[in-house]
């Protein structure tokens, strides 16, 4: 459960500026999606889904699932949303889900260039051609949340020269079958739905009689429930910076299948971290993100963060990196100009250095540059109570 900030609590971390942590430009930018949370409120609304974008201070899930949590204990639970094999791809994966697999998969993360792989809706894609191949995905629940699913959406490459996929239940009875011939509402997606709500599946490929080399290509699975709520779906990737999203092949027309209320973007610390960082390039990657984003979903509203202060390796030991400050300002200046809205963590937390003094209480790693798992749950309760006390002043409007 999310870390909660009482009083007492901000007395201990006073490098914590709580009187900065307000959505900033969420006056206008963020009213449709008030609205929207405001008509789930009211019973009149069955969905509002988020997607939350990021870097590996997303991909493990501990910020972006604080507020998951909170969001869902408000205002209903629609499911676990969005996951992926991360342990397919030799990459860390949330506690709130375990895969495992019988075989080894060819992967790759939107990093890296020249892999072939295209990259789709996760910022991950994985791929085999061994015929024996399955994944075996097994949901946990959380504090007060149960996360069994009663559909559950698979992207992965269509067409002649792909494997049909098996979906058994937990007790390996099989409810459905994936046919790359078979056609949906996006290109890359088979659904399933269940008559009850299950926790576990098992996907196989199936040998069919067909000649020739096959593969199966994974991009993501959605996981959904029957309940009107919050529909919450983190796509996070270690490394990550705007352009790499930018650059994905599939990524946007796969996006457009999660339907987003709000896209929320952590990213920028990685680019902060580049030589020679270039706050005019920075600025056009934010640009290109956010045009194509709006692109395939523009009545959708944009929230960004400004990445976090950090610190920087150096031969004479970890110092404060000042392109960061760079980087937090660029961001800051692109939401001004384009009506943006914006979360300031840079400013919340502190400022220019202010993470050696989250280090000092346990609240980030080593490295300086990510957090603790307690400092990513204040972290995500700072921004809940943000966007809530937007959404509160919205609701104000409405008596």
């Amino acid at each position: 459960m999310a870390q909660t900030l009482d009083s007492a609590a901000y007395k201990q971390y006073a490098f914590i500026k709580k009187n900065s942590n307000r959505i900033e430009n969420d006056s206008v930018s963020l009213t449709s999606f008030y609205e929207k949370l405001y008509l789930l409120e009211q019973n009149k609304n069955s969905r509002v889904n988020i997607i939350h974008i990021g870097d590996s201070h997303i991909q493990a899930d501990h910020f972006s699932g604080a507020m998951r949590q909170k969001l869902q204990l408000r205002f209903g639970n629609a499911g676990r949303g969005l996951v992926f094999p991360y342990r397919s791809a030799k990459s860390n994966e949330p506690i709130s889900y375990k895969t495992t697999s019988n075989v080894s998969w060819n992967y790759k993360r939107n990093v890296f260039f020249e892999n072939p792989l295209p990259i789709g809706v996760s910022g991950f894609t994985i791929e085999t051609c061994d015929s024996l191949a399955e994944i075996n995905l097994t949901i946990k629940d959380q504090p007060n949340l149960g996360y069994s699913f009663t559909k559950f959406s698979l992207f992965h490459e269509k067409g002649l020269n792909n494997f049909d996929i098996s979906i058994c239940d937990e007790l390996n009875c099989e409810r459905g079958v994936f046919k790359p011939t078979d056609t949906s509402s996006n290109p890359f997606v088979s659904e399933l739905k269940f008559d009850k709500p299950i926790r576990q599946i098992y996907l196989r490929n199936k040998i069919s009689d067909s000649i020739g080399s096959k593969i199966t290509r994974i991009y993501g699975m959605l996981l959904e429930n029957d309940s009107s709520g919050i529909l919450y779906n983190m796509i996070g990737v270690n490394g990550a910076e705007y352009r790499h999203y930018v650059m994905s092949k599939y990524f946007t027309q796969q996006l457009s299948y999660l339907s987003s209320d709000l896209v929320i973007i952590s990213l920028g610390t990685n680019e902060a971290f580049s030589k020679g960082f270039d706050k005019d390039l920075f600025y056009r990657s934010i640009d290109s993100l956010v045009v194509s984003v709006k692109s395939i979903n523009p009545t959708a509203a944009v929230l960004i963060t400004t990445p976090p202060d950090s610190y920087r390796k150096t031969r004479n030991g970890r110092v404060k990196n000042p392109d960061m400050k760079i980087a937090r300002a660029t961001v800051v200046a692109y939401c001004l100009k384009h009506n943006i809205a914006y979360w300031d963590l840079y400013e919340v937390m502190g400022g220019f250095g202010s993470m050696g003094k989250w280090y000092a209480v346990k609240l980030s790693a080593k490295d300086r540059v990510h957090f603790s798992g307690k400092g990513y749950q204040i972290q995500g309760d700072l921004f809940y109570n943000a966007l809530m006390y937007g959404y509160e002043k919205y609701k104000k409007t409405k008596k």
